[in-house]
Formats: structure tokens, sequence, C-alpha cells
């Protein structure tokens, strides 16, 4: 598992830690966890190549990623809210940065303590989001 987050691209590789059902019929929200992040995503139930515990890749760029065809699923969607909560936690206090994506009205969050998530896009970038199923 890792993580790499710079201009224009969040790379991450991590854990389905939770895959449940949303009010939205056929949609199921996903979460991802890796390392530093946590990436929770809508995903309609035939675009579903994976199940709880498996390991995925997700791939956030301003770039069209490489990408297998019939495998990967590649969509593409705006940066629609960058956040920065504070929040305490056993009596300290420290700040969850959190980024916002619209796939066409699919969300994707990637929230994390490192505020590079929010500074590696701008509002309203065009990207691209990417899962692969890791084998």
């Amino acid at each position: 598992m890792g993580v790499v987050i710079k201009k224009g691209l969040i790379k991450a590789e991590g854990k389905v830690s939770k895959l449940e059902k949303s009010l939205i019929p056929l949609i199921f929200i996903a979460t991802v966890d890796a390392d530093e992040v946590t990436i929770k995503f809508d995903i309609h139930k035939e675009l579903l190549n994976f199940k709880e515990d498996d390991y995925v890749e997700i791939v956030v760029s301003r770039d069209m990623p490489d990408y297998v065809e019939g495998e990967d699923l590649v969509l593409w969607g705006k940066v629609l809210t960058k956040k920065k909560d504070l929040i305490e936690e056993d009596k300290k206090r420290k700040y969850v940065y959190k980024l916002l994506i619209s796939l066409w009205g699919f969300l994707v969050v990637i929230k994390s303590e490192n505020q590079k998530i929010i500074d590696s896009f701008d509002f309203m970038d065009r990207v691209y989001f990417k899962l692969s199923r890791k084998t």
C-alpha cells in the first residue's frame, strides 16, 4: 500500500474496508483505506469489480492515466470543494482535509490529515478518476 500526492495527481493503493448500499437504488458506497488517506466514492452495482477486503489502486489526475480497457474503470469529473475541518480527538485538536470530486453526480471524497490533498488540485479542475483492482 502507498500514497503519492503531488500537484495534479493523487495515487493511492489500499484496502476496501467497507462496501455498503446507498439509499439510491443500485448504488454502493465504497471506502478505501490507504495509509494516510481515506477515499469514499459512489459506484453503480454494474461497475463493481471488487468486494470488501480486496485491494485497489485509485488514481486522480489532471491527465488521462494509463489503463487496461475492460478491467479498469476510468471516469472524469470536476473538483467541487476543498475543505479544512478542525476536529477534536482524545482531547487533541487537529485538522482533516477533504477533497470532493463530482463524477457526473457520483461523489468521491478524499480525506487526509495531510494538507497536500487539497493543495494538489484547484476548484473546478477537470480530473480523471481511475479505479483498478489489485490481484
